[in-house]
């Protein structure tokens, strides 16, 4: 059975020891263009039967066949997250003065 993987953000709030994780998506159906994976729980009848649709040359997708693409999509997916996050914060902060003006 064909794999895709995934690196995700494993948080934990408490001691503050965030961990990387590596998913091992299964490929639970395959067509020409897209897999549909998911994990075996999250597939099943209790969970809505859901599978994920993973485009095969998709350059951003969910999933990928090799754990190199993955561990490149996690970087620029986090990068882009940072940017965001300061982005935001950025507009935050001068909310917070314009609001001190009125």
């Amino acid at each position: 059975m064909k794999t895709l993987y995934r690196y995700e953000i494993r948080y934990t709030s408490e001691d503050g020891d965030t961990k990387i994780y590596l998913s091992e998506l299964p490929v639970l159906r395959e067509t020409p263009f897209t897999y549909f994976v998911g994990h075996p729980y999250q597939t099943s009848e209790r969970f809505g039967g859901k599978l994920r649709l993973v485009k095969k040359t998709a350059y951003n997708t969910y999933a990928y066949d090799t754990k190199e693409k993955a561990k490149e999509h996690f970087i620029r997916r986090t990068n882009t997250r940072i940017k965001w996050f300061k982005f935001w914060t950025d507009e935050c902060e001068r909310a917070l003065e314009l609001i001190e003006k009125l």
